[in-house]
This record gives C-alpha cells, structure tokens and sequence, in this order.
C-alpha cells in the first residue's frame, strides 16, 4: 500500500500574517513539518501544495516535491480543504500511482515522525479507508460555559448541571487535533475525507497536539520548545 505525504500551505494568513513562515526557534513553522516527514517513511514521497515561492524553496532544501501549482482560485481563505486536495488528486494520478494520502498540517509543528509512522500503521493493520488524529480535550465539554449573562453559569451541555468532579464524568472527550488525516484515494473521488462505516483514530499526546491558530498559540509552543 502506497501512502503520499500532503502539506497544504497557502500564502497569507488573517490570524498570523505570513503564518506558515513564521520563525520559530531556530526554524520556519512549515520547516518543522518538512522535518519530520524527512525522518518518516513517508521521506521519498512528499508534496507540498502552495502558491508562496518562499515555501517552495523550503521544501527544495528537505527534498519535498514542489511541482504542483496551486491555482489562484483555490488559495483564498475562503478556500475550502477538500477542494484544495481534490484538485491537487487530479493532477497526482497522472503523474503517481499512490493508494491513500496522508495530509500534514504545517500548523502542527510538536507532531513527531513516530505519531506518521505509527497512525500509518493503524491505518493499514486496520484496513481503515479514513484516519484522523486525536487527543483528549485540553477541557472537558461539561466544564464549556456560555457567558452571556455573567452574573450566572449556562452550561453549554444541560447534563452538565449533574457532575462535579471530573473522575465522576459518564463520557470521555477527545478533540480532532488537526495534526494527520489520512483518507484512501477513493475517497477524495467523491471529495470526501471522512469514511463514515470505516474510520479509525489515532491517539496523541496532549504535549504534541498543539494546533497554532492565533499568537496565544504561537507563544505557548514557543514556551515548550524550550
């Protein structure tokens, strides 16, 4: 089974301008990534999708595939993943022969080769058609409060009204972490990612599952980093 590393990257970004370029340490964002695909078994089949020349050189420099144009039309913020990805699958199958694609997200900077390796693994040992990873929620949905009237808690969940502690909790919360999704190629046929009969779950730890969104984000991982 044949697995083909994705890395969706456009130029610009509202939260953090220049986002995916942004130094970090002693490494671009999107560098982190590019790393750790070096360091997987995913090494010799890597594209990036991006129009930004910048990110074009930085995938040069780890050897990552950077033939692919992403058109103009499909680089808005408005741009929607699977459309993004569905474009790009149409120019892959006349150029590679790939049985799923494993897409990596350069906000994900803490993922490590070994969380690649070992969801492929899952993946195939599974015979999954789709696989996302997850982790267990930095906060509880029963402890989510609306604050629309601050001299009084709304729980966003009624049941939550019937817990206090967390040990006592009838259900476990895990979140989509963004880090790796991997979907089988008749999926994105059907410009879908997601299989509803047949998707599995990857486990990460909450240290590596840091998604950066805003500045708040980017400083808190800086902070591990360190």
């Amino acid at each position: 089974m044949k697995f083909i590393a994705i890395v969706t990257a456009r130029k610009g970004s509202k939260s953090i301008k220049n986002k995916n370029i942004i130094q970090l340490k002693k490494k671009k964002l999107i560098e982190y990534t590019f790393s750790e695909i070096k360091k997987s078994q995913l090494k010799n089949s890597a594209y990036v999708i991006t129009n930004d020349k910048r990110i074009k050189k930085l995938a040069l420099k780890y050897k990552i595939n950077s033939e692919y144009e992403r058109p103009r039309s499909l680089s808005t913020d408005k741009t929607s993943s699977i459309d993004t990805i569905y474009h790009f699958y149409n120019w892959l199958l006349k150029r590679d022969n790939f049985d799923a694609l494993v897409l990596l997200q350069p906000t994900s900077p803490l993922r490590s080769f070994k969380d690649i390796d070992r969801s492929i693994k899952i993946f195939r040992d599974n015979k999954f058609d789709s696989l996302f990873s997850i982790s267990e929620s930095l906060e509880h949905p029963y402890e989510s409060i609306n604050l629309r009237n601050e001299k009084k808690i709304f729980f966003n969940l009624k049941k939550s009204k019937n817990f206090y502690r967390r040990q006592d909790f009838d259900i476990n919360s895990y979140f989509v972490n963004g880090a790796i999704y991997i979907f089988k190629k008749n999926l994105i046929k059907n410009k879908k990612i997601y299989s509803k009969n047949n998707h599995g779950f990857f486990k990460m730890p909450k240290i590596r599952s840091f998604d950066i969104n805003d500045m708040e984000d980017l400083e808190i991982v800086k902070k591990i980093l360190k």
